[in-house]
């Protein structure tokens, strides 16, 4: 399991990438970004399933998979219990708002001047 973050000025894009069973028909991701709304994840040529999300930065969410109805937390992050009994993910978004800030281009700066 992956997550990939592209950090931008107030948002990320994040893919999120899940393996599953060969067998598996379906897999689905939740997070508190949006209230638990449910994405629908694409299966890919290699057999994992993902899907891109545009997440605001500076906080931290909690999140998962469902693999065939199956709760499943990404196992390459962090997990905290949820009050259901089974594990989240936790996605922190806080050290890349900095990192996006940095990346951001000044508005005060002036172009280049052209050689004659």
């Amino acid at each position: 399991m992956a997550v990939e973050i592209a950090a931008k000025v107030k948002k990320a894009t994040v893919t999120f990438t899940t393996q599953a069973r060969e067998d598996a028909s379906q897999a689905t991701l939740t997070g508190e970004w949006d209230n638990w709304e449910v994405w629908t994840m694409k299966r890919n040529s290699d057999g994992t399933f993902s899907v891109k999300v545009n997440i605001d930065l500076g906080k931290s969410y909690q999140f998962g998979y469902s693999i065939d109805g199956v709760w499943t937390p990404d196992d390459g992050l962090p997990t905290v219990t949820s009050p259901f009994g089974t594990n989240n993910s936790i996605l922190d978004l806080t050290e890349t708002t900095a990192e996006a800030k940095k990346a951001a281009p000044k508005a005060d700066r002036k172009p280049a001047s052209r050689r004659r």
